[in-house]
């Protein structure tokens, strides 16, 4: 069981929204004559038959944040797509990892060469070894520490439904697909390139392709037409993975396998291109000599 340490920062997350067609925003596609702005007009449930027809561009500069082993990972990357009536978002995206977890050291067992694992195959932090060491339950001096770097790209597909919506608050449920390749590699922390070890296998590279699929949920809050606030929270799981080298470093899907979440900004481009536009029109009608 994991230990998970709910840490909220902030991320920042342009969103930008390009409005393709001329159909209206969906808060304004009830026309009201005389509404009482109360509860249920900001946070009620929009019907479907209640908005128009429209398309949009949608391009993200997505950056997810998530705990893998009680260690902050981040995943970088960009995501363009459509949304469709307001309510459907079809997409693809690029995301990698570069990161090197000098913050987690691992043991390398001096008689094998390999990493030192549990029996479910999960890596064994040098802090626990050193533990161990000390209470005699391994030898002193009987492993290596070890730094790891992970480098990952991955490219997805993914299709996100938004269950309700109102003038005010939007939730929805992102799914995705991918594929990608990997890499890790191990350094020996004293600069000595694991001349240490008695054996005469060493810590190589480990390298392969791997198919990631997530599911989460989508909050959208719109407390003005031109910015809205969203976060999200879901889970990463590795579906099918496979190494292209003998060595293998650590367990990867062990490392990547975990929850993420996000808080960004989505800045409503379209709605204020527009409305700049509309604005620059109506100056200019105003300003015409009147005959």
């Amino acid at each position: 069981m994991r230990r998970i340490v709910l840490v909220i920062f902030l991320t920042t997350c342009f969103q930008l929204n390009a409005q393709v067609d001329s159909a209206k925003q969906m808060a304004d596609t009830i026309m009201p004559t005389a509404v009482k702005k109360n509860f249920k007009y900001y946070f009620g449930h929009i019907p479907m038959k209640a908005v128009h027809r429209s398309t949009k561009f949608d391009l993200q500069i997505d950056t997810r944040n998530s705990f893998v082993k009680d260690f902050p990972i981040n995943v970088y990357g960009a995501n363009i797509g459509i949304i469709m009536r307001e309510r459907f978002r079809l997409g693809g995206g690029y995301y990698w990892i570069n990161q090197n977890f000098n913050d987690k050291l691992l043991g390398i067992n001096n008689s094998t060469g390999k990493v030192i694992i549990t029996p479910k195959g999960i890596p064994v932090p040098v802090s626990t070894l050193d533990r161990w060491a000390a209470e005699g339950r391994i030898p002193a001096g009987s492993y290596v520490a070890a730094a790891q770097q992970l480098d990952l790209w991955f490219a997805s597909v993914g299709f996100m439904y938004t269950f309700y919506a109102s003038r005010l608050v939007e939730f929805a449920i992102p799914i995705e697909i991918g594929y990608g390749n990997f890499s890790e590699k191990l350094y020996d922390i004293s600069g000595n390139d694991f001349s240490a070890l008695t054996t005469s296998l060493k810590p190589q590279s480990t390298n392969g392709s791997f198919v990631p699929g997530q599911i989460g949920f989508d909050i959208l809050i719109k407390p003005h037409r031109w910015i809205y606030f969203e976060g999200s929270i879901g889970y990463r799981q590795t579906l099918i993975q496979k190494y292209t080298t003998q060595y293998r470093a650590t367990s990867f899907d062990s490392q990547f396998n975990g929850e993420y979440y996000n808080i960004g900004i989505k800045i409503q481009l379209g709605t204020i291109v527009k409305e700049w536009k509309a604005h620059r029109k109506k100056n200019s009608v105003e300003k015409l000599p009147i005959k």
